[in-house]
């Protein structure tokens, strides 16, 4: 997991925030999202949300899952967590 810093510079880019918030929301019907319909939330092309997913995931804050020839992806727990911990105490996080 990386950093609290790590985590809000890669949500720093709109549209890297716009993918994650698109996997947030859908992420309590199990498998996550798809690179497809992510594509569709956001309305980017796949190149774009598939650089944006990865930079995403780098920090830790999706998870991906390879199904077949689908990449499922979800939210972090532990990300969550981390942005929830510095909302509420954000001196008692460590950058």
């Amino acid at each position: 997991m990386a950093g609290v810093s790590d985590v809000f510079k890669a949500l720093s880019n709109p549209n890297r925030l716009r993918v994650y918030q698109a996997v947030c929301r859908q992420n309590g019907n199990g498998r996550g999202l798809t690179i497809e319909q992510i594509c569709r939330a956001v309305r980017m092309k796949q190149p774009a949300v598939s650089t944006h997913v990865a930079r995403l995931a780098a920090a830790g804050l999706i998870v991906r899952t390879k199904s077949h020839w689908w990449v499922h992806c979800t939210a972090s727990r532990q990300a969550r967590a981390l942005i929830a911990r510095f909302a509420r105490r954000p001196d008692a996080v460590e950058p």
